[in-house]
């Protein structure tokens, strides 16, 4: 007998065995709350005919009749066919206002705009709770529209009874209607929203997730794409890992003390340290015999040594159009064209001078010529950390700019740690 009523408990309220089926897994979460509503009303349609059969209102009872049988069917629907919340939902709502009009009209009171409060508390459902003041804006229209509901219902229309009735059955009834009415809408409304807010939460989390990963396999296709360029110029990956990182840590620095702010946005950040692989993506173009020539190059091998920022930005500008993110295209073209222009408009391929350099340029400008020194080379040794540092300090405000040579130059110890952990 126990075992029975465990399987008739679990048909009503289990939660159906189609909700494990990925296709339907976005709308699984509807099936408690639908469920558990079907069987309130269902409650209630049935009470309700018992008393209107008692007193022989048979237009009311047959109203009730049908509504026993129809949520008796929206359970089983539910439980055995997939995608039956929809249809289900749709037809409740249709019959929960018709339910309003037919029983209030019995007690004799002229219907009236408060039965728009009903699709006003379904409609709140796709109101999303994105911050706090969107979720009380929210709270706000389903405590408004339920007391509007119940206070129009009951006190604002004229009571002149269609039916001889005791005052005491029709009062109950009023009273019941209206309450469970209240009751069984707030707390299907109530378990929808938070069924629904949960689950936007997990799309969220989930293309968070996706967007994470694509971005991490973005970096690696940069880092590798980076790695065989430089190759060709006698450098390990170690180049562009310490060239990226010391990009990183000035970049940080800079925006700690505040400077730049209107330009160090989080997002430029994220797209210049994302962008510092690919500053010489343009030697390519190169020819060996040039780029990897051990002694002086000509005036003419040096000219097509300048064409790698151009052919850099290029290059990425034809290999990426496809991509649609144009902050990291911009980013990308400005750091790869400009991080060999100098602040004192010496450099190349333009010779423009000052501010006119991007400030993600001037940042890289620091961080390559510092490993262009500091770093072994096939064709030269490394040259003394102490060195190299003497020559970024003189070359301020000369080839570098002067506040994001101070930067560098204050966060020395973090630059040499990057240097050591990430040597040849």
């Amino acid at each position: 007998m126990k075992m029975n009523q465990n399987k008739l408990l679990q048909f009503f309220v289990g939660t159906p065995a189609y909700n494990e089926d990925k296709d339907y897994a976005d709308f699984a979460f509807f099936s408690a709350p639908l469920n558990m509503f079907f069987l309130i009303c269902l409650v209630l349609h049935t009470g309700y005919m018992i008393v209107f059969s008692m007193y022989h209102i048979m237009a009311m009872m047959l109203f009730d009749l049908t509504g026993v049988i129809l949520y008796a069917t929206f359970v089983i629907l539910l439980k055995y066919f997939k995608g039956s919340w929809l249809p289900c939902t749709l037809v409740t709502i249709l019959e929960l206002f018709l339910h309003q009009i037919c029983s209030v009209y019995l007690f004799g009171l002229d219907p009236g705009f408060q039965y728009l409060m009903i699709p006003l508390l379904f409609m709140t459902v796709f109101i999303s709770k994105k911050n706090r003041i969107i979720q009380y804006l929210r709270n706000v229209i389903i405590v408004v529209a339920f007391i509007s509901f119940i206070c129009l219902l009951v006190l604002f229309n004229e009571y002149t009874p269609v039916h001889e009735l005791p005052e005491v059955v029709m009062m109950s009834l009023l009273i019941v209607n209206c309450a469970m009415s209240f009751l069984v809408t707030a707390v299907y409304a109530g378990r929808i929203f938070y069924s629904i807010d949960d689950k936007r939460s997990e799309l969220d989390d989930s293309v968070e997730e996706k967007i994470h990963a694509i971005e991490q396999m973005q970096h690696q296709i940069i880092i590798s794409f980076a790695n065989i360029i430089e190759a060709r110029d006698g450098n390990t990956g170690k180049h562009v890992k310490r060239t990226s990182e010391y990009v990183q840590a000035l970049i940080l620095e800079l925006q700690q003390e505040g400077r730049f702010y209107d330009t160090l946005t989080p997002r430029y950040i994220h797209d210049t340290i994302l962008s510092a692989p690919l500053h010489d993506i343009g030697k390519i173009t190169i020819p060996d015999a040039v780029l990897l020539k051990p002694g002086k190059l000509t005036d003419e091998e040096f000219a097509l040594i300048k064409n790698h920022t151009v052919n850099g930005r290029k290059i990425i500008e034809e290999s990426m159009a496809d991509i649609e993110d144009e902050e990291f295209l911009k980013i990308a073209k400005s750091v790869a064209l400009y991080h060999h222009e100098c602040w004192d408009g010496s450099g190349y391929p333009y010779g423009i001078q000052g501010e006119q350099i991007p400030l993600c340029a001037r940042i890289m400008t620091i961080a390559d010529f510092f490993d262009a020194l500091a770093a072994k080379r096939v064709y030269k040794a490394a040259m003394p950390i102490e060195e190299v540092f003497g020559m970024i300090k003189n070359q301020r405000g000369k080839k570098f700019d002067p506040v994001v040579t101070d930067a560098f130059l204050r966060i020395r110890d973090r630059i040499e740690d990057i240097a050591q952990s990430n040597a040849d």
